[in-house]
């Protein structure tokens, strides 16, 4: 029974490695033609040799949650790096191919539970309070 669990914690590895790495292909490729967020499930269950069904199951699966989650999780946490270096959040939007500022701003209230300018404003206060 030990040998079950290991191969079945391995293959959920192997499974969450392949899926992060090649969503992360996908965004760097569309980065430059800025529609990452028209990356569809059945393209990562494309790039990935499987149907979206399957992804679907191993998503829920390993993630707790669907591939379209994991997606726009990857692409709102490409949003924090931006928002920390100082970008604005109109320029991110863009950069990300959200067709609406106000789309981009929804989703990320939607998983950071903050506004994207209220989340830049709370990491400069913390900044702040920190240099002093």
């Amino acid at each position: 029974m030990a040998s079950c669990e290991v191969n079945g914690a391995e293959r959920k590895i192997r499974f969450m490695v392949k899926f992060e790495q090649q969503l992360n292909c996908e965004i760097d490729r569309r980065a430059v033609s800025h529609d990452i967020c028209d990356i569809r499930v059945s393209d990562m269950a494309n790039a990935l040799n499987m149907d979206v069904s399957t992804l679907r199951r191993l998503c829920q699966k390993h993630y707790g949650k669907s591939p379209k989650a994991c997606i726009d999780t990857l692409r709102i946490a490409e949003a924090r790096k931006m928002l920390l270096v100082g970008e604005r959040p109109s320029t991110i939007a863009d950069k990300l191919g959200f067709y609406e500022h106000k789309t981009f701003s929804t989703l990320f209230k939607k998983y950071e539970g903050v506004s994207p300018v209220i989340f830049t404003q709370n990491d400069n206060a913390k900044a702040f309070a920190a240099y002093r």
